[in-house]
């Protein structure tokens, strides 16, 4: 079975030159755990960022916190920080390396990818890179799982 089977076309993205509180909105508005980040009228893919790429960046680190541990209480330091946090813009945060499939590639090839690189979600891309739709974790499981389901109804 190939991805092009159990793709989601309608995804939700955002660009480079986005911010942190735009990504944040639709993550958390559209309850996703990360977006896509597209560049240019064809949605090149050049990213990906996370729920947790954002709340990593609000709050202290461990050495952070251990080096100075009376200013790395101050909650209300972090709530100032946080507005600053919003505004950066994702460009500054995505990795160098996009993790993706092709459009073409089988579904478990797709769980493989996701397995080995503790994810979840994978964007789908086609021969020139452009984003096409995501899928999921989930979405493999109902397209393996599904037709032995339904043969015990």
């Amino acid at each position: 079975m190939k991805v092009s089977s159990i793709v989601k076309k309608k995804v939700d993205f955002i660009t480079p030159d986005s911010t942190f509180l735009d990504a944040s909105k639709v993550i958390f508005g559209h309850h996703h755990r990360g977006l896509p980040v597209v560049k240019g009228k064809n949605k090149k893919l050049v990213g990906f960022i996370t729920q947790q790429d954002i709340l990593s960046q609000l709050f202290p680190t461990i050495g952070e916190f251990m080096e100075d541990y009376v200013h790395e209480r101050d909650f209300e330091a972090m709530e100032k920080k946080a507005l600053d946090v919003l505004t950066r813009k994702v460009k500054n945060v995505i990795g160098k390396k996009v993790i993706s499939i092709h459009i073409d590639d089988p579904i478990l090839k797709a769980e493989s990818i996701m397995k080995i690189n503790h994810i979840s979600r994978l964007p789908v891309v086609d021969s020139k890179g452009n984003l096409i739709g995501i899928i999921s974790k989930g979405d493999i499981f109902r397209a393996l799982v599904s037709p032995g389901i339904r043969g015990f109804e």
